[in-house]
């Protein structure tokens, strides 16, 4: 007859097996987690970056066909 269930020590051990994987998992997801918010706050910083480089630029050629239409 095939044996039915876990005995205690079997089930304590697969307990502590899951626990173990879920806590690394946890783990692996709050480093992954990390990374993608430092990448967030690179591509924050350079199109700050940018657009205060590239906002006068835009302005300055905006200016001269708006005071051309209110002419």
């Amino acid at each position: 007859m095939p044996k039915q269930g876990y005995t205690r020590k079997e089930a304590s051990h697969r307990r502590a097996k899951f626990m173990m994987l879920a806590g690394m998992s946890d783990f692996f997801g709050t480093i992954a987690s990390f990374f993608v918010i430092l990448g967030c706050i690179v591509l924050l910083t350079t199109l700050y970056t940018w657009l205060r480089g590239d906002l006068p630029k835009v302005v300055e050629s905006l200016r001269e066909p708006i005071l051309n239409a209110f002419q």
